[in-house]
């Protein structure tokens, strides 16, 4: 009898092949065992991951887009605009604007990447965020996959505060580059276990998508400057984030003994400290990107500070940090509207007119500047600058045409032309019969107009007998009710 070579045993050599046995039955029912064994987990190796991946769930893409949809119904049922909603009610909402978010409100920086400008911007921003979170999220990890989100959305909005402080930035685009980015990180760095052929179909996607969004920004709408803050931030953190650890009790079902690469705990551990160091990297270079934006734009800070000093009753300190503001950087638009502005309120036209005339000079289209100049030419003694530039305005002011032709009428009559002023006085009273200053105002150059008639003077000689009027002292000046007649917006000092 042949002897076995493996276990030294006699073994029958008796078969009915072509191919006798070489060993006893034992060892090749054990050889059979452990081959059978080793293709197993062979097999088993390679789909593991993306059978783990299969079975999580991506909780925080789902988190992430139910508290962006939660933001945009309480929003809606406070009263904003579900379409449509006002740069103002934006703001109010948390939304990013330089002069407030670098003044004391940083927190902005976040809260605006959930607040939205209507249901086409929110519904398209979280068709992509589920579309691309739903498969990063997995191959990442969902803690790191969170710290990236917020981390791109962060730099997202600090990137468009450095680019144009003064633009109202909201919506969540930006931390979705960011997870476009680290996406195609993964890809590009094969940090996944994707089949090539679907990892450059996915490249293409992202190039697409990244491609056409950018393209569509360069019409102005879109806040380019945060997309392209967010994608680079995202492509950083993709590609120095590991990607998430393989557990075997994390797989939709037991895998055999000799398959475990480690428990959960160790994995947990790994994960958490990969999440940390993220985290305080992250944090780190947010903080030294918004120290530096803030000393970048002073003005803004400093305009910031005015509206919050005007607003809770200081309107004194809020003028004199305006006044510094503007001496700094006069070409700064906000800073000298309300600067001028709150000087009229103050009863002050005379110092109200340089920065409402740099305003004006700064945007020539601006209405409300216009009719405020007007304003404070008016109350500087200067009646015909006043007419010319409330006549620039005239026209636009559909809304406020009784306001428009008072001011007119009040510098016709400064002018000494009486009868245009009574004319323009007598339309503002058919539109607001109760109004007082109204009033005094065409009963003062009505006056007026009765004693020309009476010394039969023409009206070349207006001036002539206003000057004599005036030197017998028998008409006082007129009290212009500035915070009447000033034009500002709805939230007032802040502006937009």
């Amino acid at each position: 009898m042949p002897i076995c070579p493996t276990c030294g045993k006699k073994f029958s050599g008796f078969s009915f092949g072509p191919n006798p046995p070489t060993e006893c039955s034992d060892c090749r029912k054990a050889k059979a065992q452990a081959a059978a064994l080793a293709g197993s987990s062979s097999a088993a190796v390679a789909p593991a991951e993306s059978t783990m991946r299969r079975a999580i769930r991506p909780v925080v893409t789902l988190t992430l887009v139910g508290l962006n949809a939660l933001v945009y119904v309480a929003m809606g049922l406070s009263g904003v605009s579900w379409t449509e909603p006002s740069i103002q009610q934006a703001i109010r909402w948390g939304a990013d604007y330089g002069p407030l978010t670098l003044s004391s409100e940083p927190w902005r920086l976040f809260t605006s990447t959930f607040v939205h400008f209507g249901i086409i911007h929110i519904g398209l921003n979280m068709w992509c965020l589920w579309d691309l979170g739903r498969v990063l999220e997995p191959l990442m990890g969902r803690k790191k996959f969170g710290v990236m989100y917020v981390a791109s959305g962060l730099a997202a909005s600090i990137v468009s505060v450095a680019w144009n402080p003064w633009r109202v930035s909201a919506g969540a685009s930006g931390a979705i580059f960011g997870v476009a980015g680290a996406f195609v990180s993964y890809l590009a760095l094969k940090k996944t276990s994707f089949d090539p052929h679907l990892a450059r179909k996915n490249l293409k996607s992202m190039a697409f998508f990244i491609g056409y969004n950018l393209l569509r920004g360069l019409g102005g709408a879109v806040d380019n400057s945060a997309h392209l803050g967010g994608l680079v931030a995202g492509l950083i953190l993709g590609a120095v984030t590991p990607p998430a650890a393989v557990s075997a009790a994390g797989w939709s079902g037991q895998a055999t003994s000799g398959m475990a690469i480690g428990t959960n705990s160790d994995l947990e551990s790994s994960e958490n400290r990969s999440a940390w160091t993220i985290i305080f990297c992250s944090a780190a270079l947010l903080i030294l990107g918004g120290i530096g934006v803030h000393a970048k734009n002073i003005g803004a800070v400093g305009y910031g500070r005015a509206v919050k000093l005007i607003r809770s009753g200081s309107p004194d300190q809020g003028v004199a940090e305006l006044q510094q503001v503007v001496q700094r950087e006069p070409t700064l638009l906000f800073p000298q509207v309300v600067l001028g502005q709150a000087l009229l309120e103050q009863q002050n036209p005379g110092e109200a007119v340089l920065p409402l005339e740099r305003a004006a000079a700064l945007d020539p289209n601006d209405v409300e500047v216009e009719h405020d100049l007007a304003l404070a030419y008016l109350g500087a003694g200067r009646p015909a600058d006043a007419e010319q530039q409330i006549g620039k305005a005239f026209d636009a002011e559909k809304d406020s045409r009784a306001v428009a032709l008072y001011i007119r009428g009040v510098a016709e009559g400064e002018a000494s032309q009486f009868s245009l002023a009574v004319a323009d006085l007598r339309a503002t009273l058919q539109l607001f019969p109760k109004w007082p200053e109204a009033k005094d105002a065409l009963a003062r150059f009505e006056a007026a107009q009765h004693e020309i008639s009476q010394t039969s003077l023409h009206s070349a000689h207006d001036l002539k007998t206003s000057d004599k009027l005036n030197e017998g002292g028998a008409q006082p000046q007129l009290v212009i009710p500035y915070s009447q007649l000033l034009m500002k917006s709805e939230e007032w000092p802040l502006l937009p």
